[in-house]
C-alpha cells in the first residue's frame, strides 16, 4: 500500500496503537537490570567477531564508535524517544517517505517482548535494533531513499550520505524526535514550503480528494470549493456570482498550474484542477526526494536548472533570488541529473569544435576555400602548435581521414567568439565540465525546443542570462563598469565564480517561484514516472 492510499481510519488506528505503546512502556526495562550493564552488553555485541544482522552490520563501526565514546548512553530503552521514533515512521508520508519502508511494528513488538526474564543480551539487541532502523530513517530523510545513479547511470552528483556520529549526537541533544527532524531535514526554504504543501494535500486526501469540476459546465459553487481547497479563497460558499475575488483566485490558479494568466475558467484550467490529489502528492514527494540528493553543504548557493520546464532559478539557502529560462539541448535525449561546482564564467568563450561538426559541416567548406574558413575565425592546432588551415590537402581528405585524426587526437579545431560559435556571449566553466555545459542562448527557441547536435547532450542554453551573472561572479572581481559594458569589448576574459556555488540540473514538476508561490508543471519526458518506479521498488530492510 502506498502512503497516499492510507485512509483516515487506518491512521486513527495507528494513533491508538502508539498510545498503547506509551502506556505499556513503563515495564520495558526490568528494574533489576542496570543501564550500565545493558550498555556493556551493547558494547559486547558490537565487539563480537560474528556478523550482526544487516541493519546494524552496515554501520557497525560508526555505531560502535558512539557506544564506546565518553558520551555513550542508552538511546531507546526506557526512553520516550522510542515510541516517538515509531510514531514518526508510521507518519513518514508527511515527510515525503513511505511508512512501509520502516518496520515500526517490528520495533514495537521487540519492546513488547521484553519482560523481567529477558536476558541482558536480548535487551541490548533491542537497543541496537532501534539504533539501526533510526539511522536508516535518518539517512532517507537527509540523503534520499534512492541514489540518482539508480535512475541515471551516467549521473554526476556529489555523493550524499549521513554522518552517523553526528546523527546520534544530535538525537541525544534533542528533547523530542520532532526537534531532531526539524534540524536534520534539508535546511532550505524551498524544501520547507513543499513539505508544508504536501501535508495540506494529505488533509485534502483525508477529506475525500479534490472537488471534481464538470468539464462541460462547472458550477460556480463547485469552482469556489475547488479553489478553496487550493488555498486561493478564504472560504467556500454556495454563492453563484462570478465576482472579482473569484476571478482573481482563478488567475492565481492559472499561475500555479503553468497556464497563461487569465480571470476566465478555461478548459486547460479545468483539466489541471481535475488532476487527482494522488498525482499532486506524487509530484511533491518526488520533488522532496530530488532536493535530498544534494548534500546540505551544497545547498547554500545553487543555479538550479529545471530541465522539464525550461527554467532556472538562483537559490540562496533555498530562497529563490533570480529566475529565468534555460533550455536543454535536444530534450528527448537529455535525460540526466547532474550537480557540479561552478568555477568561473568566460566572456566570449572559444568553442572546441567537435570532429562530427568538422567532418559534416566544415570539410565541404575546406575543400572549396580553406581561407574563407580561416577568415571565419577557425584555427587548427596539432600537438599544441598552430597549423595554417590552407597547409593541409583538404581536397583529398575524407570523412574517414577526419575520424582517424580525431581518434589519434593529433589535431584540435577551435572557433573564437563569432556568429558561428554556438556558445554565445558567455559560458560557464564547471568542474566535470564534460558532463555539463551551460552557455548563452541568444533568444527563446522556436516552439520552445532547442537542439544542436554538435553540442553535448548535457548542454543547456540560458536565455537573457546577463542579470544572473552578477550573482555568479565573485563580487570582488565584478567589472567596475558593469557586465554588459565588459562584454561589449568583445575580448575573451574569465572571471572566477563565488565560492561554494553549485550548478544543479534535474527535473521538478513542482517547484517554488521567486515570490514564494508553488507551481505545478508537467512530466513531458516521464522523469517523475521513472523516479516513482525506483522509489516503489526499493527493497525493505
Amino acid at each position: 500500500m502506498k502512503a497516499n492510499d492510507i485512509p483516515r481510519v487506518d491512521r486513527m488506528k495507528r494513533v491508538i496503537a502508539r498510545i498503547a505503546v506509551v502506556v505499556s512502556f513503563s515495564f520495558l526495562l526490568p528494574a533489576a537490570v542496570l543501564a550500565d550493564e545493558t550498555l556493556d552488553n551493547v558494547r559486547w555485541l558490537l565487539s563480537s567477531p560474528e556478523r550482526l544482522p544487516l541493519i546494524v552490520e552496515k554501520r557497525r563501526n560508526e555505531i560502535s564508535a558512539f557506544y564506546n565514546s565518553d558520551n555513550a548512553q542508552l538511546l531507546w530503552l526506557d526512553q520516550p524517544r522510542s515510541h516517538e521514533l515509531t510514531s514518526e515512521m508510521q507518519l513518514a508520508y508527511l515527510q515525503g517517505l513511505r511508512p512501509e519502508d520502516y518496520p515500526a511494528d517490528v520495533l514495537e513488538n521487540a519492546v513488547a517482548s521484553l519482560n523481567s526474564l529477558s536476558s541482558p543480551a536480548d535487551i541490548a539487541w533491542v537497543e541496537l535494533l532501534y539504533t539501526g532502523h533510526f539511522l536508516d530513517y535518518a539517512h532517507d530523510l537527509r540523503a534520499g531513499r534512492v541514489s540518482p545513479r539508480v535512475l541515471y547511470p551516467d549521473a554526476y552528483m556529489p555523493s550524499n550520505s549521513i554522518d552517523t556520529l553526528d546523527a546520534l549526537s544530535r538525537l541525544t541533544s534533542s528533547e523530542e524526535m520532532s526537534a531532531f527532524i526539524d534540524v536534520w531535514q534539508p535546511q532550505d526554504d524551498t524544501y520547507r514550503r513543499l513539505k508544508g504543501h504536501l501535508q495540506h494535500l494529505y488533509d485534502i486526501q483525508d477529506s475525500g480528494g479534490f472537488t471534481f469540476l464538470d468539464p462541460s459546465s462547472a458550477p460556480v459553487p463547485d469552482l469556489r470549493q475547488r479553489l478553496f481547497e487550493d488555498g486561493f479563497l478564504a472560504e467556500a460558499s454556495d454563492d453563484t456570482a462570478y465576482d472579482k475575488r473569484l476571478a482573481f483566485a482563478v488567475g492565481q490558479a492559472h499561475l500555479r498550474y503553468g497556464l497563461e494568466i487569465s480571470g476566465q475558467v478555461t478548459p486547460g484550467l479545468i483539466r489541471a484542477l481535475n488532476i487527482p490529489v494522488d498525482r499532486r502528492i506524487e509530484q511533491l514527494t518526488n520533488a522532496l526526494e530530488r532536493i535530498r540528493w544534494l548534500p546540505n553543504e551544497y545547498s547554500r548557493l545553487q543555479l538550479y536548472v529545471n530541465k522539464g520546464e525550461n527554467t532556472y532559478v538562483f537559490l540562496q539557502d533555498g530562497r529563490v533570488m533570480r529566475e529565468g529560462q534555460a533550455y536543454p539541448n535536444c530534450p528527448d535525449r537529455n535525460h540526466t541529473t547532474l550537480a557540479t561546482t561552478i568555477e568561473a564564467v568566460t566572456f566570449h568563450p572559444t568553442w572546441q569544435v567537435p570532429w562530427e561538426f568538422f567532418g559534416k559541416e566544415l570539410l565541404p567548406r575546406l575543400k572549396q576555400d580553406p581561407e574563407q574558413v580561416e577568415a571565419a575565425g577557425y584555427y587548427l592546432k596539432r600537438s599544441g602548435a598552430d597549423v595554417p588551415l590552407d597547409a593541409l590537402p583538404w581536397k583529398e581528405a575524407s570523412l574517414r581521414d577526419i575520424e582517424r585524426a580525431s581518434n589519434r587526437e593529433q589535431y584540435a579545431l577551435y572557433l573564437p567568439a563569432s556568429s558561428e560559435n554556438p556558445l554565445g556571449q558567455y559560458a560557464y566553466r564547471l568542474r566535470q565540465e564534460q558532463r555539463l555545459q551551460l552557455f548563452d542562448l541568444a533568444a527563446t527557441p522556436d516552439d520552445d525546443l532547442f537542439c544542436n547536435p554538435y553540442l553535448p547532450k548535457t548542454a543547456f542554453g540560458i536565455v537573457n542570462g546577463l542579470d544572473i551573472l552578477g550573482q555568479i561572479i565573485e563580487p570582488r572581481v565584478l567589472p567596475a563598469d558593469g557586465i554588459e559594458d565588459r562584454i561589449s569589448r568583445q575580448d575573451t576574459v574569465t572571471f572566477p565564480a563565488r565560492g561554494g556555488l553549485m550548478a544543479v540540473v534535474s527535473h521538478q514538476s513542482v517547484w517554488v517561484q521567486r515570490q514564494g508561490l508553488i507551481r505545478f508543471g508537467n512530466d513531458p519526458y516521464l522523469e517523475d514516472a521513472r523516479l516513482t518506479a525506483a522509489l516503489s521498488g526499493r527493497p525493505k530492510p
